[in-house]
Parts: C-alpha cells; structure tokens; sequence
C-alpha cells in the first residue's frame, strides 16, 4: 500500500493517526513480534521434526504437527509481509532471501481520464466560506485544484492549492481574498493527468 491515490488532507489524517499511537514502548512491542533468526530456525526445525514423526498417524504427534504448523504459518507471514514491505526501498531483497522475484505484472492500459466540465462555485451561507464542485470525472482517482491571484495567462502564477478524492463540495481554502482568485481543475490517477478544466474566477471579498 503506498498511498498514491490519497489526497494531502488524507495521508495527512492517516499519518497522523498512526503517529498518534506509535510510540517507542509500541514499537518495540512491534519488533518484538518478529522472529529473530535464531527464533525462526527453532520454530522450523521443531515443524520439520514434527512433521516427520506425525507421518505414522500417532494422534498425539499428529496434534503436536498442527500446533508447530500454526506456529509456523504464523511466523512465516511475518517475514513474508516484512520482506514485501521493505522491498518498497530495495526491490533486490525478496530474490536475496529465497522467496523468488516480485511477480512483474503486465503494464496496464494508461486510463483516460476525461476533461473537466461544470465549474462552479458555492459559497456558505453563514460565512461565506468558498466550494468547487464539477462534475465526476470518468478515470480520475484525485482531483488537483490549482489558484492563481495574477495573470492566469502566466503558467507560473499557478500553485497547487489542494488535492481532494470527492468531485462534489470541494472547500476552498487558503486564498487572498483581497485579490480576484482564478481556479482551474485537471483528474488524476497513480501518475497520470488528465486535461486541465478552464478557469474560473472568484470575486474578492
């Protein structure tokens, strides 16, 4: 999972959740949970050895395979989660530790994400408060608002303002509202960008 098509506000929201609950003791308790070498040639060896006496049917030694499989599963999955998740920084480690290439899948058809269309602006009715809402966008993940308080002729009088996941009662935040503000909207999915919308303006307030 790496969180691509999450809005800002969104791995915002995640990371501070997550950060709100991680601290030291728990981490430790989270390292605690994984096998060290030495823990998991015990726990295979014991299964491997189980196993094998268990092939004559005996019940007791039958139920004593069970106990060390589950034990195994257990910790093999571990190790299999870990080495899938830190191969997001080095995608070499899974073939170095015997558990075989990452599967390559095919690389899928670019989606076409279509063009922007019915802009408009709302405004609360006790404060005042701006919203975009357009109309859905067919292949688009994220939708990227950008404003400009300058010329909007000039590319880099534009700033990303804000990225959100909803098509509908987009708030807008972070303008100078002494200034006319224009607005434009393009879709977005993983990597790619759809066409951008034209601009819409809001008044100063």
């Amino acid at each position: 999972m790496t969180y691509n098509n999450d809005s800002h506000t969104e791995i915002i929201a995640k990371s501070a959740m997550l950060l709100g609950g991680l601290t030291q003791e728990m981490f430790d308790y989270l390292i605690s949970l994984m096998p060290t070498p030495g823990k998991y040639s015990e726990i295979h060896e014991r299964f491997e050895a189980s196993f094998a006496g268990s092939l004559k049917g005996d019940p007791e030694k039958v139920k004593a395979c069970e106990i060390d499989r589950q034990e195994m599963n257990e910790n093999l999955a571990i190790l299999h989660w870990l080495v899938k998740a830190a191969a997001i920084k080095d995608p070499t480690l899974p073939e170095k530790l015997g558990i075989g290439r990452t599967a390559e899948r095919a690389a899928p058809t670019a989606p076409t994400i279509s063009s922007p269309k019915d802009l408009r602006i709302t405004y609360d009715s006790k404060g005042g408060q701006a919203y975009l809402s357009l109309s859905k966008l067919a292949g688009a993940k994220i939708y990227e608002i950008w404003a400009c308080d300058g010329d909007p002729s000039v590319e880099a009088n534009w700033r990303l303002l804000d990225t959100s996941s909803k098509c509908q009662k987009i708030p807008i935040m972070g303008l100078n509202r002494t200034k006319t503000n224009f607005l434009k909207v393009r879709g977005k999915s993983g990597s790619i960008f759809g066409p951008w919308s034209y601009y819409i303006s809001i008044d100063p307030a």
